[in-house]
């Protein structure tokens, strides 16, 4: 749900000459990105004293957003270049952006925090420890699950949810089991979600490969497809392919019971989904999804902001860059697999995108403002929900980032009740 508002605002209208798309309007074609995070550093003296004395109250100042990460690195965890885009991109609209963490949160006062910003003067990213006024919005990009359920974390969210006035969005990761339970119980977007079942040692797998030629097991805490598992009917048996960071195996079986120890072994007790597989259209032979990137505007509408392909590398079982996979243009493969079809295919990948993410955000407790949904295509057009992600990876076509930047600032102004002045509206135009 969303908390209530206090102004109604104008609407800043974000476009661009560049690649616009005149099927998706408002929507770029984009590129993903997967590059690590550069090293950074923190300097606690300098400006720190000046930064406190600036930010003593909230009542000429603000809005004021945190990005919330969890303790730990240099000086704190998660994606640094990112935080920074962030807070680089809060300065021209006049909005101030800081890291915080939940030490950072455990020494509040009544009126201020110990967060993080980024020094504009220092070369590379170099960040300044300071006392901040407590935040209208906390953006959760906490990077991984380990560190979302650790105590200091999750203390760290209950003490957010109780203090007036502060808005939070996107709270948690979603969990896989979860969110295919609940579309599977949609009326309307069940006929999106593969067949699928919690993996247990006792589960007839010779009954499902009768039903099901292929099936995917995937871990339900798992990303970029490591630990996944693909078993397949072949002529000899059944075969099984195991793909992780370190090592692909593939094994053949005559015996269901054998196969069954060896997935057993595999799995290490960690959780797991069996899930049909889903006999996907190919670009260039090799099988391809959708990634998309929906995001809430200055009006806490969703929309699409841009949408990338995936094409599965030539070993993979999966369609994940790390695992192999390569980034395509969304407007390129759809038009060359589906030629005078791509229009109508295009529009409902938009469609059913938007769908998804109204109902699953219909389904928590708390705000959401953006998120990824992977989606499989079929050589006959039919689309399937493959999992969807609460805290996006970034995409690389610059004007689909500036715009991913801009929609989540947006949106944290929506929550806060803050208006942009006319110069930052400006700003923001120039930007997209």
């Amino acid at each position: 749900m969303n908390p209530p508002h206090k102004h109604k605002r104008k609407r800043t209208t974000a476009t661009s000459k560049k690649k616009r798309s005149s099927v998706f309007p408002g929507m770029l074609d984009a590129t993903l990105s997967y590059q690590p995070s550069p090293s950074s550093s923190v300097d606690e003296s300098r400006g720190g004293a000046q930064l406190e004395r600036l930010y003593q109250s909230k009542q000429s100042l603000g809005p004021f957003i945190a990005i919330l990460t969890s303790d730990g690195g240099k000086p704190f965890q998660g994606n640094h270049a990112n935080f920074a885009d962030l807070i680089r991109t809060g300065r021209k609209m006049g909005i101030t952006v800081y890291v915080l963490t939940p030490s950072g949160l455990a020494s509040r006062t009544e009126t201020t925090v110990t967060g993080y910003l980024l020094d504009p003067t220092a070369p590379g990213l170099k960040w300044i420890q300071a006392k901040l006024p407590i935040p209208n919005v906390v953006y959760n990009r906490v990077p991984n699950r380990r560190a979302e359920q650790s105590p200091d974390v999750q203390k760290a969210m209950e003490t957010i949810s109780g203090m007036p006035g502060v808005h939070l969005f996107n709270p948690h990761f979603f969990d896989k089991w979860t969110l295919h339970q609940q579309l599977a119980a949609s009326d309307t977007l069940k006929k999106l979600v593969p067949y699928t079942l919690k993996w247990t040692p006792d589960l007839q797998l010779d009954e499902l490969l009768k039903k099901y030629p292929r099936l995917y097991l995937k871990q339900v805490d798992g990303k970029a497809g490591i630990g996944m598992m693909r078993i397949s009917r072949i002529k000899k048996g059944v075969e099984l392919i195991y793909q992780d960071k370190k090592e692909k195996m593939r094994k053949t079986f005559t015996s269901v019971d054998a196969l069954n120890q060896t997935v057993q072994q595999l799995t290490q007790q960690l959780p797991y989904l069996i899930q049909q597989g889903i006999p996907l259209a190919t670009f260039e032979g090799r099988p391809f999804d959708v990634r998309m990137l929906l995001q809430k505007n200055n009006q806490g509408e969703w929309g699409m902001t841009g949408a990338g392909v995936r094409v599965a590398g030539p070993t993979s079982i999966s369609t994940h860059v790390p695992m192999g996979g390569r980034i395509e243009s969304l407007h390129r493969v759809i038009g060359h697999t589906f030629k005078e079809k791509a229009p109508e295919i295009l529009s409902k990948i938009k469609k059913t995108g938007l769908e998804l993410a109204k109902y699953i955000e219909s389904k928590q407790s708390s705000a959401l403002g953006e998120m990824s949904i992977d989606l499989g295509i079929e050589e006959n057009g039919t689309l399937w929900f493959f999992e969807a992600n609460a805290k996006p990876m970034k995409f690389d076509e610059p004007d689909i980032r500036r715009l991913s930047l801009l929609r989540i600032l947006e949106y944290a102004l929506y929550l806060s009740g803050y208006q942009l002045t006319g110069e930052a509206m400006k700003t923001c135009s120039s930007e997209t």
